[in-house]
């Protein structure tokens, strides 16, 4: 997870925000503390390939959980999970058996063209994500990094934008998130994980 500052401000960002959430039953087990906050994240595998100019669904619109590969189904979030995103990662790897639960994300470095494309984040017709250059993702990458070859972010090939204003995902509601560049960027066998890191109410 992010380091206590950011966590800090995700949940104090979901406090202030808890006007926003539909569902007055959630809400007040929220203040009465039988839900708690919980540092959490959405996450997503999906295969990126040598020949792919688009990813149209980073969230399987018809997938089940499974370990490794995806924490959301048919995306969508559990029932009466509200779930405040505060940062979003984009991890790139390669993975020789083809499957995607043994790509390399922590070591792999990131292909240049793929900050070239862009990224948008939606539910509902809502923006989490206004589409946007994934150059965003370029924050706290170091020239030394730039000069040794394909961009590396800050640590082991993460690449993390925090959002200086937070976003509900609601629950069982589809979550949509389309990537797109001008020409394929992958290697073979590459993937992409996406990870929308945040604060979720879980029952006490």
């Amino acid at each position: 997870m992010e380091n206590n500052t950011t966590l800090a401000t995700s949940r104090s960002k979901y406090i202030e925000k808890m006007e926003d959430i539909p569902n007055p039953v959630v809400k007040n087990r929220i203040l009465s503390n039988q839900d708690q906050l919980n540092d959490s994240e959405i996450y997503s595998v999906v295969a990126l390939g040598a020949t792919a100019t688009a990813i149209n669904d980073l969230f399987a619109p018809d997938g089940a959980k499974v370990v490794g590969l995806r924490n959301i189904a048919n995306q969508k979030l559990d029932a009466e999970k509200y779930f405040l995103v505060s940062a979003i990662e984009i991890l790139y790897g390669i993975d020789a058996a083809d499957s995607g639960y043994s790509a390399t994300f922590a070591t792999c470095p990131i292909p240049d063209a793929l900050f070239n494309g862009e990224l948008e984040i939606t539910q509902n017709g809502r923006r989490i994500f206004s589409k946007q250059s994934m150059g965003a993702f370029f924050t706290g990458i170091t020239a030394s990094s730039i000069a040794a070859g394909p961009l590396t972010a800050l640590a082991n090939g993460k690449a993390i934008v925090k959002l200086d204003n937070p976003k509900w995902v609601y629950p069982q509601e589809e979550l949509k998130a389309r990537m797109e560049w001008g020409h394929h960027c992958g290697a073979a066998n590459s993937y992409v994980k996406i990870r929308l890191i945040g604060t979720v109410n879980e029952r006490a």
